[in-house]
């Protein structure tokens, strides 16, 4: 898959800022806002993620789904 497109809603306070942020140039669109904002997300929590989603594994691996 190249590309996921998805429907989000914001909360009216941030909604509020992220067309701040778009009207003051600082990104061409609402688009380019959320890439980026998920981009620099998971790479700052890629070691946490990471070890979250070994947790589940192996808790669904010792327990199963029950």
């Amino acid at each position: 898959m190249s590309e996921l497109k998805a429907e989000i809603s914001l909360p009216k306070r941030l909604a509020e800022d992220v067309q701040a942020q778009v009207k003051a140039g600082w990104f061409p669109d609402l688009n380019s806002l959320v890439v980026e904002a998920v981009r620099r997300y998971l790479e700052s929590h890629h070691g946490e993620l990471q070890e979250q989603f070994m947790r589940q594994d192996v808790q669904w691996g010792l327990y199963g789904d029950d």
